[in-house]
């Protein structure tokens, strides 16, 4: 099955009040700083750590409800609310998709109580296991219930929980055998959301050796475990190593090869990476190459990665890249999105260039404080690319033509 999420909705999540935001195999950001871009990324990533942690954990990470609520508007927000559609159960469709929504409410207590307010949430998994049958778990207050006409399903019914528990982290929350069609379903989506990735290179630390490990075979978010993970993609044998080897050549032409070493200074299970350079004698250590260069590097390892999860967040793609790179580095980025979803923001109209209407989002921020996102449709942009008899969408956004300027 070609699992894949269709969408996002955002409500009261920091400057996201009412977002929804479709998703294909690559959607584009790009609009002036603070306009929400990071936001949107954050959310997805929110989602992730509530299904790796739990949602007090999430919150508690980010600051708690407050550093989380929109802060716009005469009063204070009361429910934050995040959710996707998509299709990871047998029979979903984009007509009939999946979905999922988790909703985190405030209210406040009654005056002499110990605490001011109360925090719970809301969970609702929407599933399509089989032909025709469309199956519901949902979380209320101190209830979870399962609507469902499948006899594989049993009898489903509602159980206790506790107001913070959530079927998107516990597994074994649900009333329902770990086979049958709608656990299976939600298992799927806790899967996938436990494993995007919000991809934002640390190059302090992608220099440094690395322990080798299986971790070499998943780059992490900070890139920190880059050259156990560049070891594990010389070692599988395959394509992706000669072919990355090939791209880096193309965008930093001074180097002719990849070392991966036993540093000196390190026991034996550690790796480092050496660049081999035209017309300099020995090898350029990871930790004395450009910032640049490393960061490049990180790009083109990511997307070469044989083992993707289903979406891939990258912030600020083209930072520290020279110009002339962004075009292969957006050549690859479409083809990695054949393999899996690539949501990634930009400021670079040289990027912007190489894209496609229906993969660019505009984004801007009313004075209200509340983000606009997307902020225009992808036929108003046809139509806008036309007019101007069909000049460099890049060029067009940078002109203002498009929106999402200063």
């Amino acid at each position: 099955m070609n699992h894949r999420i269709l969408g996002l909705t955002v409500r009261n999540f920091r400057t996201l009040t009412d977002t929804k935001l479709p998703l294909g195999p690559l959607t584009v950001m790009v609009g002036p700083n603070a306009s929400g871009k990071s936001n949107v990324l954050h959310a997805l990533e929110f989602l992730g750590d509530v299904s790796r942690k739990g949602i007090e954990p999430a919150l508690e990470e980010r600051g708690g409800f407050d550093v989380l609520a929109f802060r716009g508007g005469r009063k204070p927000v009361s429910r934050i609310t995040v959710g996707i559609e998509g299709i990871w159960s047998d029979c979903a469709t984009e007509e009939a998709p999946d979905r999922y929504e988790l909703s985190v409410s405030r209210t406040r207590l009654p005056e002499g109580s110990r605490e001011r307010y109360s925090v719970y949430r809301g969970e609702r998994f929407t599933q399509h296991p089989a032909e025709g049958a469309e199956t519901s778990v949902e979380l209320t207050s101190g209830s979870l219930t399962v609507s469902s006409a499948l006899e594989a399903d049993g009898e489903g019914g509602s159980v206790n929980v506790g107001r913070m528990a959530s079927a998107l982290h516990q597994e074994r929350l649900l009333p329902l055998a770990e086979d049958s069609p709608s656990a299976v379903a939600v298992g799927a989506v806790r899967r996938h959301l436990s494993e995007i990735r919000v991809f934002d290179p640390d190059v302090r630390k992608a220099r440094q050796p690395w322990g080798i490990s299986e971790s070499g075979r998943y780059l992490e978010s900070d890139a920190s475990n880059l050259a156990d993970f560049l070891r594990g993609l010389k070692e599988d044998g395959g394509d992706a190593w000669e072919l990355l080897l090939e791209d880096v050549r193309t965008v930093v032409p001074q180097i002719r090869d990849i070392h991966l070493v036993t540093p000196p200074d390190f026991v034996s299970y550690r790796t480092a990476v050496e660049l081999e350079e035209e017309g300099l004698r020995g090898r350029t250590r990871l930790t004395d190459a450009s910032w640049g260069t490393v960061r490049i590097l990180c790009m083109l390892a990511i997307f070469h990665d044989p083992n993707p999860p289903l979406l891939t967040c990258i912030e600020e793609i083209d930072h520290g890249i020279h110009p002339h790179a962004l075009s292969l580095l957006a050549g690859r980025l479409r083809e990695a999105s054949t393999r899996s979803q690539f949501l990634v923001t930009t400021h670079s109209p040289v990027f912007v260039n190489e894209l496609e209407p229906e993969e660019f989002v505009v984004c801007e921020r009313r004075r209200s404080g509340a983000s606009l996102i997307p902020a225009r449709r992808p036929e108003d942009t046809r139509r806008v690319i036309e007019k101007s008899e069909y000049e460099p969408m890049g060029d067009l956004w940078y002109s203002g033509a498009l929106g999402g300027g200063l």
